[in-house]
């Protein structure tokens, strides 16, 4: 319960920390809030800009020299978006990089409808993935597709309504103000009105409060917003009920209650309006007792550094005479609390410009190859992902020596032969000690664990192993005393078996040959496999 208590004002001081950018006045003659809806309501143009993060240092005594590289690393890390060029809302195409202290790694990306291909310099083939896939997730939906896709293409319809309502009754924080400055955005100087904002991590409960208040006090707005909502997803949501109701005999009566409700817009708008005002005047009854009470309930250190005026979000927007966002330059800063972690703040620096507002811009897009990776199917985790980069490109050294991607630590528990015999779950994962003293592990275990692909040959009795990370195929032929490591034979201190479905082979010479580390314990009986 108190995680959940703790973590509910979390994510709400982040929302308010996003949302109180503007207010619901007008600023010495400033509309902040149509200047937001205006640059939602982008449809071309072109951009550029980067997000900067930065690890500031705190006591690293007791790192090891291996992570202190990798702090030293990751310390200071860019991605720059040099050129974005928006045809359209579906339509988009970007050139960028990634730096860090090592080295940079340039890229493009487009958006061609709901496709997203990426070209990464140092890998083997463009990268790709549907939208539409991300949309539906991993989850069954009892949607039919054809109403998720009526749902998306309504979406964008619903974002400026929902995001007025939000602006309308954001809060002001304490510290804000307008100025007239003269700025240059790409290659043109401009007059421009700045609006400067500073939010602490102290006033995000504040804010969240005021912020509720405000959308009960807003009857019209929220109505407003209800009956919008309502206009665009009644129509999808009766066609769906409808078309459940033709499929399964046995309904239930419940749908027309609903159905009664979606057929007279008057009766659901102040159903849902109702609702909505009951639960957030609850909320609000007891706030200060409920705020006290969650907050002084919070005993992650952490949580209570964000919500301290140490947490600090900095923001500059610039907007021109027809209401159009054309800067951002913000800056996120955010204490770390736990002292373990060598780092003692973390630093997020925002800054983007936006030129040729609506007008003519053509996107450039990436081909997909016949060879190019759909995400959706390919593994992107772990040293699965080092096969998709040349070894020699940059993307490969940060993935590989960097991030250290490839590192797994593997803890397994011996069996004597006899435990093998009577329980057949050791074979998953837990090597066994033969009759001739030799530790055996099941081969597609450890292989597919590192990152390997594993082939069964039924008709040579083979099973092979390609490591792409070490460059060696690994040929077992079952019983035999002997394998093949990139053609050439090598003996075995004894023959590869099959036992209870899996293929067994000498635990010492496949970890050492997939670049594995290996310390046995003979006190717990268990082994240790490392690979960096």
């Amino acid at each position: 319960m108190e995680r959940k208590r703790w973590t509910w004002w979390v994510s709400a001081s982040l929302v308010i920390l996003m949302f109180a950018l503007t207010g619901c006045q007008n600023l010495q003659g400033l509309d902040v809030s149509q200047a937001f809806q205006n640059s939602a309501a982008v449809k071309s143009g072109e951009s550029r800009g980067s997000l900067q993060l930065e690890l500031v240092p705190g006591d690293q005594t007791a790192f090891t020299a291996n992570e202190k590289a990798i702090f030293n690393a990751l310390k200071n890390v860019k991605l720059e978006l040099t050129n974005v060029a928006m045809q359209d809302k579906q339509h988009l195409s970007v050139n960028g990089a990634l730096t860090y202290s090592k080295g940079t790694i340039p890229f493009q990306a487009s958006l061609d409808e709901t496709q997203i291909v990426l070209q990464i310099e140092g890998a083997k083939q463009p990268i790709f993935f549907d939208l539409t896939d991300a949309e539906r997730g991993s989850m069954p939906s009892p949607l039919t597709a054809d109403m998720q896709k009526q749902i998306m293409d309504k979406a964008e319809s619903l974002s400026p309504a929902i995001l007025k309502f939000i602006i309308a009754n954001a809060p002001n924080p304490s510290q804000i103000a307008v100025s007239s400055v003269s700025e240059q955005v790409y290659q043109e100087t401009l007059s421009l009105q700045k609006l400067h904002l500073e939010i602490k991590g102290s006033e995000l409960v504040g804010l969240l409060k005021t912020f509720l208040t405000n959308i009960i006090a807003d009857d019209k707005g929220l109505k407003e917003l209800i009956g919008q909502l309502y206009d665009v997803l009644a129509p999808i949501i009766k066609e769906e009920m409808k078309r459940s109701a033709t499929e399964n005999e046995f309904a239930s009566p419940f749908p027309d209650l609903m159905m009664a409700y979606l057929d007279n817009k008057t009766l659901a708008v102040e159903f849902v309006y109702t609702t909505i005002q009951q639960g957030l005047q609850k909320v609000l009854k007891d706030w200060n007792q409920n705020v006290e009470s969650s907050l002084s309930s919070i005993r992650d250190d952490q949580v209570k550094a964000f919500l301290s005026d140490k947490t600090v979000l900095k923001t500059d927007l610039f907007i021109d005479g027809d209401k159009q966002i054309r800067k951002v330059n913000a800056e996120l800063s955010f204490p770390i609390a736990d002292a373990k972690s060598g780092i003692s703040a973390v630093k997020l620096t925002f800054v983007n410009e936006t030129w040729n507002v609506n007008k003519p811009v053509k996107a450039a897009s990436i081909a997909i190859t016949d060879d190019a990776l759909d995400l959706s199917e390919a593994p992107f985790y772990g040293s699965a992902i080092l096969n998709y980069f040349k070894k020699d490109s940059q993307a490969y050294s940060l993935l590989r020596n960097d991030l250290q991607v490839a590192k797994e630590d593997i803890h397994l528990l011996m069996s004597t032969n006899d435990d093998a015999d009577e329980y057949s779950f050791y074979d998953a994962s837990h090597p066994f000690i033969n009759e001739d003293n030799i530790s055996m592990l099941p081969v597609r275990f450890l292989s597919e664990r590192l990152g390997a692909t594993v082939k069964w040959d039924d008709t040579a009795k083979q099973i092979i192993v390609k490591d792409d990370l070490t460059e060696k195929t690994i040929v077992f032929t079952l019983n035999s005393k002997s394998a093949q490591v990139n053609g050439t034979t090598v003996a075995l201190e004894s023959a590869a078996i099959l036992k209870n479905g899996s293929t067994f082979v000498p635990l010492r010479f496949i970890a050492e040959q997939m670049g594995c580390k290996i310390v046995f314990d003979d006190q717990t009986q268990s082994v240790n496999l490392t690979r960096q």
